[in-house]
């Protein structure tokens, strides 16, 4: 069964004469070209009948609106909110919960939660607001946008490589340097297309870690990821022969997955200036962060002082 979401609206006196797309679009939050699909597909309707893009909206008429697909129900489920405003929406994502439902019926997502608290924006209409992903067994730090301006802002700020992205990872075996830069070209693989590969045809990818711990045939890294490809960091580690505990993909099943999003940085949509937020770890963290005496990874817990992006560690 798909998920539905269906909204209804009515035309205020300082809404007569506005296009139904516009009025959809900043109704829904969403952009002007998501809601004329949406009014394409017959989605729409004004006083119950099929809507026109360009038809202009009477005082008191009803606009009523069915999303139907996966993933666009609003659920509400319980997912921390590190920080929100008008523009954007940061989370602590917790893990199993996917960024978005892409089957064929409506599950729980970080888009349908966040849709039960108010609109997304930005980007496909199946997974509104959506600037990054993480994978569904990956927890911390996750932005999401509420207007179309801060979704092309952010996406340009991923794309342009100027946001600042640190992980803790516990990988299997104790590394034998104390910091290092991973190379290595990332491509899906042509055999098993759920997995990606180190190949020479894939796409540059650079991924630098910095030690922060060993014990018991284990090490607790620091880890920022210089590019954003898919399973970039669970692939790179399991590439230098440390994969990420309970990794089923590049190490071994068992347990939870021990990779999580701790800080993200970049630079506001709307006010522009530069920000950080961190994400508390999950409780499986806890006894390597207990005994953990290090400088180089500060204000755990707690937001860390605006600053640009500099060398690993913050």
């Amino acid at each position: 069964m798909q998920g539905m979401r269906s909204d209804r609206f009515f035309v205020a006196e300082e809404e007569a004469g506005e296009r139904v797309d516009r009025f959809l679009a900043r109704k829904l939050g969403v952009s002007r070209s998501v809601a004329q699909r949406l009014i394409r597909d017959g989605a729409a309707l004004v006083q119950g009948k099929p809507a026109e893009p360009a038809k202009r909206l009477r005082c008191g008429e009803e606009v009523v609106v069915r999303w139907t697909g996966p993933g666009l129900a609003p659920t509400p489920f319980p997912i921390p909110i590190i920080y929100e405003d008008e523009a954007i929406v940061v989370v602590n994502k917790p893990r199993g919960l996917p960024v978005h439902f892409a089957g064929a019926s409506a599950k729980p997502s970080v888009v349908s939660a966040l849709l039960a608290r108010g609109p997304l924006a930005g980007g496909p209409a199946e997974r509104p607001g959506v600037v990054h992903r993480l994978d569904a067994a990956v927890t911390g730090a996750m932005v999401l946008a509420r207007t179309e301006e801060a979704y092309r802002s952010l996406v340009q700020q991923f794309k342009e490589r100027k946001v600042l992205k640190e992980y803790l990872a516990v990988v299997e075996g104790e590394v034998d340097v104390e910091e290092g830069v991973i190379k290595g070209r990332i491509g899906r693989d042509p055999h098993e297309p759920w997995r990606m590969n180190v190949r020479d045809l894939g796409k540059e990818a650079v991924t630098e870690f910095l030690v922060l711990a060993r014990k018991r045939g284990k090490s607790l890294l620091l880890v920022r990821p210089k590019t954003g490809r898919t399973h970039q960091i669970r692939l790179h580690l399991g590439a230098i022969g440390h994969p990420v505990v309970g990794d089923p993909l590049y190490g071994r099943a068992g347990g939870p997955l021990l990779l999580h999003a701790l800080r993200l940085g970049f630079f506001h949509p709307s006010a522009g200036d530069w920000q950080e937020f961190l994400a508390p770890p999950p409780p499986e963290f806890s006894s390597w962060l207990a005994g953990l005496n290090s400088t180089r990874l500060p204000h755990i817990g707690n937001q860390s002082p605006p600053n640009k992006p500099k060398g690993l560690g913050g």
